[in-house]
């Protein structure tokens, strides 16, 4: 679609002609204008240097760099958003109205209670005005990015969707920020979202321009580059990728100038691969800017140090702000590199999380990213519960975002199975049935808070036919899941369950997944689960790591490979054993770790500080339940023999 669009807003450009250069001369007076070059509308010279690109059909100026067309004409001087200047475009040419433009597509319940903003009517800006003039921002750029000021003297940028709809209305104050004083704040009473601000001003044609905040967006305005947005919430909440996946997806080159500062620099390090390497460039530090900068800073024409777009165009002026855009650095080739100049991998210095066992976590230091690992044990022995626990819950506990694949379990019987571990024995029903086993139901007031708290935290892969899944598509939602959601740890239920390629062996097939499995964890540094069958042992002999069904070598493609099974009769009460038969990354193969499990929350556990865990969702709020409730409440039911699993 975005192909098509291109090519009829390329046509009608061609159609419109000539007459596109005379309008926008004639609106903005070109100074020296002869029909083919005249001095630039962006910058004081004396020589003219902007001149009518044929091909391109825009003006260009050799002096500052800048850009402009006919779609930016009628955005900048007609004050039209980008919708409507194609549509108008198109109009003029007689082409129709007609967009293919990919606009965000909005989760319904997200705004079901939303409190939008109200937009401000005051049409008194003298102190916005003064305070932008300060860092060199003019009125016709407040103009164009609509900036008001609030009846205090605050200035006021609102967040417009593509459609024109007010999402978002943010503040900051129309003076430089004491210590201690909210430098922005969004308005009272209404709702927020992480809408990119400025979407609707952008040329989905031409590279897109992300910067840190709302200054530098005016800034780069400022300078001439007004294909350019603002992140909402800060260099730290990534939340605009995915609410803004939809409309991303149109750009072929996005441009990120995050500051360069320790916060600025994560931020760059972690949205680049989401919105992709192949079509992301970066503003890089320029030595000459950053001496300049160090000067305006100690001069006190700047109050922090740092190469952001406002402070390059306080210090530098307009020409070094484009500069910098259009010398954006692309990725450098990352396949080929000098061993010797890699950063050696200490075990103490990944990313980690608890396997949510402390008896594990001793032996394994916890789950780590960047590992695949493979769980495998006999059917019934408990693998799947220790791997929901191990690989969902305990990571959701600590931060994370996960997905899951059950080839076995219908999607309401894995939810049930993740529900009473995360309920504990307080939330949980015991119901008494006469001549069979008793039941165990999450209480009604847990599981709604439960469903709220974990909503956004673990997706799932949901195909029609879940016995007969394709390997390709679990990994193309695994990398989707990724990319938008952010989500680092992966759970696939089981490997018996994916359907592969008909060209090749089941078991040649069953190798290749797990090799695009490793490639995957180790691209994007996650952490991945496979539950994997064994073979049944022959008699009298007992279990390797060669024993898996599949092709011999499955154990090999791995850096850990548990193996789950119950225990009877353990000398020390424990109910299963977690043998570590494989860990590349800590070399403790051989150990084990025993766990208890509960059959009333399905928990396993090390200990009883383990099993009386309170879940994060506690956290949010306190249930009352009646005294009936109470009484069947399962820590309040009276004991019985420990069991094993079902």
């Amino acid at each position: 679609m975005q192909d098509e669009l291109m090519a009829k807003i390329q046509e009608a450009k061609e159609k419109f002609g000539d007459s596109a250069k005379e309008i926008i001369a004639r609106d903005l007076q070109i100074e020296n204008w002869n029909g083919e070059k005249g001095c630039c509308f962006n910058h004081s010279e004396k020589t003219p240097s902007l001149m009518w690109n044929q091909d391109n059909q825009h003006f260009h100026c050799f002096g500052c760099g800048i850009n402009y067309g006919i779609l930016d004409h009628y955005m900048q001087h007609n004050r039209m958003n980008y919708k409507d200047a194609v549509n108008k475009l198109l109009t003029d040419v007689d082409m129709g109205i007609e967009s293919f433009v990919k606009e965000i597509k909005y989760d319904e319940s997200f705004f079901r209670n939303y409190k939008y903003p109200k937009k401000e009517i005051n049409t008194d800006r003298a102190k916005a005005e003064s305070y932008c003039a300060k860092r060199k921002i003019s009125p016709e750029t407040l103009d164009y990015a609509g900036i008001k000021q609030d009846k205090y003297g605050n200035i006021v940028f609102e967040h417009y969707d593509m459609s024109g709809t007010l999402l978002a209305t943010k503040y900051r104050p129309s003076q430089p920020v004491k210590k201690g004083q909210a430098k922005m704040w969004w308005q009272k009473d209404s709702s927020t979202c992480p809408i990119l601000y400025g979407v609707e001003k952008i040329d989905i044609s031409l590279p897109l321009l992300v910067v840190e905040g709302h200054m530098d967006r005016l800034a780069c305005t400022e300078a001439g580059y007004k294909n350019v947005v603002s992140i909402p919430h800060g260099a730290e909440d990534l939340s605009w990728i995915e609410f803004n996946w939809e409309w991303l997806e149109n750009f072929n080159e996005i441009i990120i100038w995050s500051d360069n500062d320790k916060v600025g620099k994560k931020m760059l390090k972690e949205c680049v691969p989401r919105l992709g390497k192949h079509r992301c460039k970066f503003v890089g530090e320029d030595n000459a800017i950053l001496d300049q900068i160090d000067v305006a800073f100690e001069g006190r024409l700047l109050k922090d140090n740092k190469m952001d777009a406002n402070n390059v165009l306080i210090a530098c002026g307009k020409e070094a702000v484009m500069s910098l855009v259009s010398n954006a650095e692309e990725y450098p080739n990352e396949k080929l590199k000098f061993l010797m100049d890699c950063e050696e991998i200490d075990i103490q210095n990944i990313e980690k999380t608890s396997t949510g066992y402390k008896n594990l976590d001793k032996i394994t230091h916890g789950s780590l990213l960047g590992t695949f690992t493979i769980v495998t044990g006999y059917t019934g022995e408990g693998k799947s519960t220790f791997a929901n626990q191990s690989s969902l819950i305990a990571p959701v506990e600590n931060g994370y975002k996960a997905m899951v694949f059950s080839g076995e379990l219908s999607n309401g019987q894995l939810k049930s199975w993740i529900m009473k571990p995360l309920a504990g024995q307080g939330h949980i029903i015991e119901w008494v049935n006469e001549g069979q086993p008793n039941g165990y139901t999450v209480t009604a007031q847990a599981k709604k808070v439960i469903n709220s708290f974990y909503r956004e935290k673990i997706v799932y892969y949901d195909d029609e036919d879940d016995y007969d899944t394709s390997d390709s598509s679990i990994l193309e939602e695994m990398e989707y899941a990724y990319k938008k959601y952010g989500t680092k740890f992966f759970l696939i239920d089981n490997l018996m369950t994916i359907a592969t390629s008909e060209t090749d062996s089941v078991w040649d097939s069953q190798k290749k997944f797990i090799k695009k499995m490793m490639r995957f964890t180790n691209k994007f540094n996650v952490n991945t689960t496979l539950i994997v069958h064994p073979k049944k042992p022959s008699k009298g002999t007992t279990q390797n790591s060669y024993d898996l069904h599949g092709a011999s070598e499955i154990a090999n493609l791995c850096h850990r490979l548990y193996w789950f099974k119950r225990l009877h009769d353990d000398e020390e009460g424990f109910d299963a054993e977690v043998k570590v038969v494989k860990d590349r990354p800590t070399g403790m193969a051989g150990k084990s770790a025993k766990l208890y499990y509960d059959k009333k929350t399905m928990r396993l556990y090390s200990d009883k500080e383990e099993f009386n865990r309170v879940c994060t969702w506690e956290e949010t709020c306190k249930i009352n339940y009646t005294d009936d409730t109470k009484n069947r409440l399962a820590c309040n039911a009276k004991p019985e023999r420990h069991e094993i699993f079902d």
